[in-house]
């Protein structure tokens, strides 16, 4: 008997936080304290962008193995 792939529930989960990322950054805002310094989350964008990223390449990565597997399948 095989594992079942971990693919499908890595990428969904890194693509949940990074949209989590971007609604915390939505939620928290930014702000000028009174000498006129900018207060935001900054961080969370770049995270965000990065854990999206992640999430769509090891998706594409689980997909083109699962399309492989079906051809040689096939082929067999």
């Amino acid at each position: 008997m095989s594992k079942p792939p971990i693919y499908p529930q890595l990428s969904v989960s890194l693509l949940f936080l990074g949209s989590a990322c971007f609604i915390a950054y939505g939620l928290i805002g930014s702000h000028l304290d009174a000498d006129g310094t900018l207060r935001e989350p900054f961080a969370l964008l770049p995270i965000g962008w990065a854990l999206i990223a992640a999430g769509a390449l090891i998706a594409l990565i689980g997909f083109a193995r699962t399309r492989l597997r079906v051809r040689s399948r096939r082929r067999s």
